[in-house]
């Protein structure tokens, strides 16, 4: 079954922690009126200053913003193992693993502490990459 436009926001701005609709919308450059519009579904073609928006804040590729929009998108973008950016061989090995051999809740439970781990990463470097750019 496809992932929506509106379950890809929700789920994607929920992954980013406390991260409420309004600061959404102000990191997008929208209204909260018009995020909430879009995880609930009401408004399925947001411009594309919003979903260039969406994409900057949430760290979606746009593509993946445009399938969801036309009914494409199968897989959420953190659930691909091909996709993930993995610098440690014996991790992407593990998550492979994992995803071929544990079943039901203990797989799920794997795979969310190993993609929270590998979120944590990316935030530190986005954190460092900002507070490098501050300093200049």
């Amino acid at each position: 079954m496809p992932i929506t436009l509106a379950k890809l926001i929700r789920e994607a701005r929920q992954r980013l922690g406390s991260l409420t609709q309004g600061e959404l919308g102000k990191l997008a450059g929208t209204s909260l009126e018009n995020v909430t519009a879009i995880e609930n579904g009401r408004n399925l073609q947001p411009s594309p200053d919003v979903i260039a928006g969406l994409s900057r804040a949430l760290e979606l590729s746009i593509a993946d913003i445009y399938a969801a929009i036309t009914g494409t998108l199968n897989k959420y973008p953190w659930d691909r193992v091909d996709d993930l950016d993995m610098k440690d061989a014996e991790l992407e090995l593990m998550f492979r693993q994992v995803d071929s051999l544990l079943e039901g809740e203990p797989k799920e439970r794997v795979k969310a502490f190993i993609r929270f781990t590998l979120d944590e990463e990316r935030r530190k470097l986005r954190r460092e990459l900002e507070e490098k750019k501050r300093s200049k």
